[in-house]
C-alpha cells in the first residue's frame, strides 16, 4: 500500500472534484477505495498500481460485477466502482448522505447547469447580490460586500451595562505583518495601522486608549471593562432565553471600479442598508421557505443548546434567512429533476458558509472558516456574515459552491487520477465514466437491506461508523430541515433525521455500545448473507482505543466472517475535537472472508504470536516509511500493533487473548528499536 499511501496523502488535501461538491463526514479518499476494489477483483499477484492508471470501462474483470456498500455514507465506493463498469448497490439510514451520493452518480450535460445557473444569476442572484452592497471608502460608489464582521454582546451580570465579547480587537492583518486593522472597542472606529500593534494604541477617532491584542474574553471567561466583574458567558445565558445579539462593526469588501479590496468600518449607510433588508424579511417571512424546525436534544446540538439556540433559523442573521430563502424558493422552480436536485445540492452547501457559526481567519488571506470545520457546533462570539450569493473573494458562497458542482460533473464525464513525481503532479484521464453503469441507492435500515437488494453481490465494501466518533444525524440535520422543505421522497418528510436504528453510541440518545455493536454485527449478517460465498467483505476502521478493536473482531466474527488481512493505510489529518478527533491519521483496511472459506487455524505459542506481529508490524512500518510523507509517532505504532494482533489471532489459535497479547508485545524490547525514541523511553510511556 506504499504507493496508494504516497498518493492519498496529497488526494486529502486536494479531493477529487465529485468529492468536493457537498461535505460529507468521515470522507474516505477516492484512490484508497479504487485500489480496494481493483485489488479484490483482480487476480492475486496482479500489479495494482499498473492497474490504477488504466481504463476498466471494458474490463471482464471488473465490468457488471455488483458491489454493495450497506453503508455507504457519501458513496466513495460506488462512485469508485461505477467508474470501473461495476453495478453498484448503495444503503444509508440517512436522507443527507443519500441525497448527496444520488447526485454523485446522476450523470447531467454540464452545459445545461450553466444555462440555469444564468437564470438563477439574472433573477435572484441580481436580489441578493443588491442586498450585499456597501460604499467604497476610495471612490465612493457601491461596492461588494465579501464579509460583514459581526460581534456578540450581552449584559454584564454586576453592572447591566452591554458587553461586546471580543477576546482581540484586531480586525485583520496581511501576512507580512505589515498592514493591520484594528476596531476601538469604545467607538466602533476601525483604523489601519502600518506595524503590529503594540501594548497601548489610540483610536484616531475618539482618543480611546486601548490594548488591540487584549479583548475582554479569555479562555471563556469575561471580564466587564465598566465595572471589571468577570463572568462566564453561559452562566449569564442561564437567566434568558435568546441566544446572545450580535452588531455588526466592519466591512471586508471589494470595489469592481477601483479594483481594490478594502476594510472599513460599518456605517450609518451600511446601517440603513441593512435595516432596509431586516426589514423586507419582516414582512415577507411568514412566506419565506426558511426552517422553523425546534433543534432536537444531542450531544452536538447542546453544544448551542447551552447558549439558547432553539431553533434552526436562529443559527442565520435576518439577511441570510432571506437570501437563501430566496434562493431556496428560485432553485424549486427548475423543471428538470436531476438539474433541480444538482442545484438543491449545491444550496445545501452554500449552508455551510453562510451561518453566524463560521469565523474569520485574520490573516490578509481573509479565509472564512465554515460550520463543521471541527465537526461539531461550537458556537462563536465574532461571527462572520458572507455575501450568499457570492462576490470577488470569499469561501463556500453560492457562486462558488456552483463551481465546485459544475467541475464535479464534469468528472462524471471525464475522470483523472493523479500521478506524483518529486514535486510534479501530472493528470491522466481515463476512458471511464461516473454514473454510466447500473446503480441504486437506498435510504433504508441496512439491517434489512436483503429486502431491496435481491441479487447475489461479489464484493461488499464499506466504512461503517467507529462507535461514538461523529453523530451523523445531529450533524446532517442542519442540512436536513432546509431540504425536506422542496425533496418529495418519504425519507425527507420526517421532523429529523436521528433514526432509532442508527449505528452510532450516544449517551444522549440512549445508544449504549452493546447497542451499537448489535446493530453493526445485523448489518454486517445480512451483506454477508447477499454475498457470494467466494466473494470479499472489506471495510475501513479508525479507533485508538483497543477495547473497540476487540469489539469490531467479535462483531466480524458473530457476522460469520473472519479476517484474512488487515492493511494500513493514510486515512485524514490529526484533528482537534473529540468528535473527529484523531491520534493517529492511519486507518485500517480489513479484508474478510466467509468463515466456511476461510483456513483451518493451526496452534502456535505466544512467543511465536509476538514474534509473528514484530515481524508484520515492523513490515507495516517499512512499507509506510517508502512513502516518504510520514513521519510516524508513538500512536500510530499502537494502531499497527492492534491490526496485526487482530490478524495473527484470526490466523492462528494462541491461547492468550488480545488484551495480554497487545500488552506483551507494546512492552517488548524489540518493538523500541522500530522508531527512534527520546533517551531511557520506551513506547508504553507514551501510552
Amino acid at each position: 500500500m506504499s504507493e496508494i499511501n504516497r498518493i492519498s496523502v496529497s488526494e486529502r488535501i486536494a479531493l477529487k472534484p465529485i468529492y468536493m461538491m457537498h461535505r460529507i463526514f468521515a470522507r474516505r479518499v477516492g484512490s484508497v477505495f479504487r485500489a480496494i476494489i481493483l485489488g479484490a477483483l483482480k487476480d492475486a499477484g496482479t500489479d495494482i498500481m499498473k492497474e490504477f492508471y488504466r481504463s476498466h470501462r471494458d474490463d471482464p474483470d471488473t465490468v457488471g460485477k455488483v458491489i454493495l456498500d450497506p453503508m455507504c455514507g457519501g458513496g466513495t465506493t460506488l462512485v469508485e466502482g461505477s467508474r470501473l463498469g461495476a453495478t453498484v448497490i448503495g444503503i444509508d439510514i440517512n436522507p443527507i448522505p443519500w441525497f448527496v451520493t444520488k447526485c454523485e452518480l446522476t450523470v447531467v450535460d454540464p452545459n445545461k447547469l450553466r444555462d440555469a445557473f444564468v437564470k438563477l444569476e439574472q433573477t435572484v442572484g441580481k436580489k441578493i447580490k443588491e442586498m450585499y452592497t456597501t460604499k467604497c471608502p476610495y471612490c465612493g460608489r457601491d461596492a461588494e460586500i465579501i464579509y460583514t464582521f459581526w460581534i456578540k454582546h450581552v449584559d454584564c451580570p454586576k453592572c447591566g451595562r452591554k458587553v461586546d465579547l471580543f477576546k482581540d480587537f484586531v480586525v485583520t492583518y496581511d501576512k507580512k505583518e505589515t498592514e493591520y486593522y484594528i476596531v476601538c472597542p469604545e467607538c466602533k472606529h476601525v483604523f489601519r495601522l502600518d506595524h503590529a500593534p503594540g501594548e497601548r494604541e489610540v483610536c484616531p477617532a475618539c482618543g480611546h486608549e486601548f490594548s488591540p491584542n487584549k479583548g475582554f474574553v479569555v479562555n471563556n471567561h469575561v471580564t466587564c471593562p465598566h465595572c471589571a466583574h468577570e463572568f462566564r458567558v453561559v452562566d449569564v445565558l442561564r437567566e434568558q432565553e435568546s441566544p446572545p445579539e450580535a452588531t455588526p462593526y466592519a466591512i471586508d469588501g471589494w470595489c469592481p471600479h477601483c479594483k481594490r479590496r478594502f476594510v472599513k468600518g460599518f456605517d450609518e449607510d451600511d446601517l440603513a442598508r441593512l435595516q432596509r433588508v431586516e426589514h423586507e424579511f419582516e414582512e415577507k417571512k411568514e412566506s419565506l421557505l426558511f426552517p422553523r424546525d425546534p433543534i432536537p436534544d444531542g450531544y452536538n446540538t447542546n453544544q448551542m443548546k447551552k447558549h439558547n439556540y432553539r431553533y434552526w433559523y436562529q443559527m442565520f442573521n435576518k439577511r441570510q434567512l432571506l437570501a437563501l430563502s430566496l434562493l431556496l424558493d428560485e432553485i424549486r422552480k427548475i423543471e428538470d429533476q436531476d438539474i433541480r436536485e444538482l442545484f438543491l445540492l449545491a444550496f445545501s452547501e452554500t449552508l455551510r458558509s453562510n451561518n453566524m457559526f463560521c469565523y474569520y481567519d485574520k490573516r490578509w488571506a481573509k479565509q472564512l472558516t465554515p460550520l463543521f470545520a471541527r465537526k461539531d457546533f461550537a458556537p462563536v462570539n465574532f461571527p462572520l456574515e458572507q455575501n450568499v450569493w457570492g462576490s470577488r473573494f470569499g469561501r463556500g458562497s453560492f457562486v462558488q459552491v456552483f463551481g465546485r458542482l459544475l467541475r464535479g460533473k464534469e468528472y462524471n464525464l471525464r475522470p483523472f487520477e493523479r500521478v506524483y513525481s518529486g514535486k510534479s503532479v501530472k493528470r491522466v484521464y481515463l476512458d471511464e465514466v461516473i454514473g454510466d453503469a447500473p446503480w441504486a441507492v437506498y435510504c433504508m435500515d441496512a439491517q434489512y437491506l436483503d429486502s431491496a437488494v435481491k441479487t447475489k453481490v461479489d464484493l461488499v465494501v464499506t466504512d461503517p461508523p467507529y462507535f461514538d466518533s461523529i453523530n451523523y444525524s445531529e450533524t446532517y440535520d442542519f442540512f436536513y430541515v432546509w431540504l425536506k422543505q422542496v425533496l418529495d421522497y418519504p425519507w425527507f418528510k420526517r421532523d429529523t433525521t436521528i433514526h432509532p436504528s442508527e449505528v452510532i453510541v450516544n449517551k444522549v440518545h440512549g445508544k449504549t455500545e452493546e447497542m451499537f455493536k448489535q446493530k453493526l454485527t445485523n448489518i454486517f449478517r445480512r451483506a454477508v448473507s447477499v454475498l457470494r460465498d467466494d466473494g470479499l467483505f472489506i471495510f475501513t476502521f479508525h479507533d485508538i482505543d483497543p477495547a473497540a478493536w476487540k469489539h469490531m473482531r467479535e462483531i466480524v466474527s458473530a457476522a460469520g466472517l473472519r479476517v484474512v488481512k488487515i492493511h494500513f493505510y493514510h486515512g485524514e489529518n490529526v484533528s482537534a475535537g473529540h468528535f473527529g478527533g484523531q491520534k493517529s491519521v492511519f486507518d485500517s483496511i480489513w479484508v474478510c472472508r466467509k468463515k466456511s472459506w476461510a483456513k483451518g487455524r493451526h496452534r502456535i505459542s505466544l512467543s511465536d504470536a509476538v514474534s509473528h506481529i514484530l515481524r508484520e508490524v515492523e513490515g507495516v512500518v517499512a512499507a509506510v516509511k517508502k512513502s516518504r510523507y510520514f513521519k510516524l509517532d508513538e500512536n500510530d505504532l499502537r494502531v499497527f500493533v492492534y491490526g496485526k494482533t487482530v490478524e495473527i489471532l484470526e490466523r492462528y489459535a494462541v491461547p492468550e487473548d488480545f488484551d495480554e497479547i497487545v500488552r506483551i508485545v507494546l512492552d517488548d524490547e524489540r518493538l523500541q528499536g522500530i522508531l527512534e525514541h527520546k533517551a531511557g523511553r520506551r513506547i508504553t510511556d507514551y501510552l
